[in-house]
């Protein structure tokens, strides 16, 4: 009896590799749904569909477009610039307002005077509340009181949750001032004096910006509902930290209360552990949109967070396990950095570089939609990498969210048959099964009604089989592919539909 020699079963199992590794590919989709986006600094919010289609869009009488949220009830809730205002660093906002389907303003609430602004991203709340980000002003000589290693007036973050009330009020219900939680070992004889090694619940006012202003930029925000815990991100800081709102608002200035029972000290921070003096190499340069990962989805009470890698020419997606014990306190060991030691995953590429803003989602499939915001370039991922989507705005885009087909905002675009709009267009579908034997099927869409032709031809280009040569109105087909008699291979399938035409590969295995 001869046995197969050890080259031979190597080749058989790399062969077997790599027919798994692209029919794993072949498996992913893109996740179905319609994807909202506003371009910064304008006046005008979009909703598309898997085809890049304009299906709704709003044209608003403000400039924002940092920020914008589809809530359940079929408004959009926006950040806006308000006017004459004397704060005026980057994401500088003042606005937040809920639009109507039609585009009229249902809301409109200014936080902005002379003293504090509200900036960069906004956070809808399970209660019909909102969280917004807000600079403070403190004069030179708050600062310098407050430990500050420099005389200069500086503006720390603030975060305050609105409760909506008529056209234009609202009713602060909470807020957390990062002012209430400082340390420093500048200055003895001034307030705050610690040793910022031993108290990393803190902020040291002497790290980030040496300058005056925006000292900390805030430009992320995110609730998380089961641990009543919000995410922040901090460009100035390079960390995002995690506090706790299940405090009143006095616990929230003080280091006791809450769930937690600490105040509203830091319950979590990463990224960049010499903030406060612990070992351990940098991670984030420039972090933006740090965002739970809602429970229901893969990787659910994870954060996912945008690493600019500012100056280093490609940037990284990356998420993160917390690590908590078993009472739900945040595991940390003094001297320390805060844990993970590396991401849980994280997506990169050569070509993928935003020098500031970002934006990521995780979706329901397990993919993550990313913004690659100076470019306007937005586009999906699966789990290994592997782009399934992508939409080029060619304009300056923060963010970008997508809505499944059921989700109960879109309502407005159910038909009067109660089923989602068919916004039709040229699609050709990857085969399923891939490989298989000894059928296949294929899914292809078409946007009007035309002649369609859909053929099969094998690796040399010879025609193999004929699905499809009739005339078809619009919508959504299937075809099977049916062989006995091919040899395994690689195959070709072709439509051809007026002046589209589109192939894909599929792998017939015996």
């Amino acid at each position: 009896m001869n046995y197969p020699t050890l080259k031979a079963k190597s080749h058989f199992f790399k062969l077997i590799v790599y027919i798994f590794l692209i029919s794993s590919r072949a498996f992913t989709q893109a996740f179905e749904g319609y994807t909202l986006f506003c371009p910064n600094n304008s006046r005008n919010t979009y909703l598309i569909n898997m085809s890049n289609q304009v299906v709704h869009s709003w044209t608003h009488t403000k400039t924002g477009g940092y920020s914008c949220y589809l809530l359940e009830d079929g408004t959009l809730l926006r950040s806006a610039v308000s006017s004459n205002s004397q704060l005026n660093g980057g994401g500088a906002a003042g606005i937040v307002q809920k639009i109507a389907w039609n585009g009229s303003v249902l809301w409109e609430y200014t936080y902005s005077s002379s003293t504090y602004r509200s900036h960069h991203d906004i956070c809808p709340m399970p209660n019909g509340n909102v969280l917004l980000i807000a600079w403070e002003v403190k004069t030179a000589a708050q600062a310098v009181q407050a430990g500050l290693n420099h005389s200069a007036s500086i503006w720390p973050d603030h975060i305050v949750e609105i409760q909506p009330v008529g056209t234009n009020g609202g009713n602060i219900v909470w807020q957390w001032h990062a002012w209430d939680h400082l340390i420093q070992d500048y200055n003895s004889t001034k307030s705050n004096f610690g040793v910022v090694a031993d108290h990393p619940e803190l902020l040291d006012i002497n790290v980030g910006s040496s300058g005056s202003g925006d000292w900390m930029h805030i430009n992320g925000i995110s609730y998380n509902p089961t641990l009543d815990q919000i995410v922040i991100s901090s460009h100035e800081l390079d960390e995002i930290y995690v506090i706790d709102h299940s405090t009143t608002t006095q616990e929230a200035a003080s280091h006791s209360g809450g769930n937690s029972g600490k105040g509203g000290d830091f319950l979590y921070r990463w990224g960049k552990p010499s903030n406060y003096d612990a070992p351990g190499s940098q991670v984030f340069n420039v972090v933006h949109c740090s965002v739970w990962i809602p429970d229901s989805l893969p990787g659910g009470g994870n954060i996912l967070a945008f690493n600019n890698r500012e100056g280093q020419g490609s940037s990284v997606v990356l998420e993160i396990i917390p690590p908590r014990e078993s009472n739900g306190q945040y595991t940390y060991s003094p001297g320390t950095a805060f844990g993970p030691s590396s991401p849980l995953w994280s997506y990169t590429s050569p070509s993928f570089y935003s020098n500031h803003l970002g934006g990521c989602q995780r979706l329901p499939n397990g993919n993550t939609l990313i913004a690659e915001s100076t470019s306007g370039y937005l586009f999906e991922v699966d789990s290994s990498g592997s782009m399934v989507w992508s939409f080029s705005r060619g304009q300056e885009v923060v963010r970008a969210l997508r809505y499944a087909p059921t989700y109960p905002g879109l309502a407005a675009l159910l038909d009067t048959n109660n089923e989602i709009k068919k916004d039709y267009s040229f699609k050709l579908e990857q085969n399923y099964p891939n490989p298989f034997n000894p059928s296949t099927t294929i899914q292809y869409s078409i946007p009007e009604s035309d002649f369609v032709e859909l053929k099969v031809f094998n690796s040399l280009g010879q025609e193999v089989a004929l699905l499809v040569n009739e005339n078809k109105t619009a919508g959504t087909y299937t075809a099977e592919f049916r062989s006995t008699s091919l040899p395994s291979g690689v195959y070709l399938y072709r439509i051809k539909s007026g002046n589209y035409l589109e192939t894909k590969k599929m792998i017939l295995l015996r």
